[in-house]
């Protein structure tokens, strides 16, 4: 498995253009998965795809391919 750079809440909100706040009291309220690492959160590429996944309108597998 290769190794991916962690992201930081500041990156994570630039992504999905939202407030660095609101990245970080989901961290917080374990809405988003992350590590704390000192004062300092960080989110794994994976776990910020899987939280998106989770929270698309409609999963991925019923979308048509056409």
């Amino acid at each position: 498995m290769a190794e991916q750079k962690l992201l930081t809440p500041a990156q994570v909100a630039e992504r999905l253009q939202i407030h660095e706040r609101t990245v970080t009291r989901w961290l917080r309220d374990g809405y988003l998965r992350g590590f704390k690492l000192g004062k300092e959160w960080r989110i794994a590429p994976a776990d910020l795809e899987s939280f998106m996944e989770k929270h698309a309108n409609q999963p991925l597998d019923t979308i048509s391919r056409t």
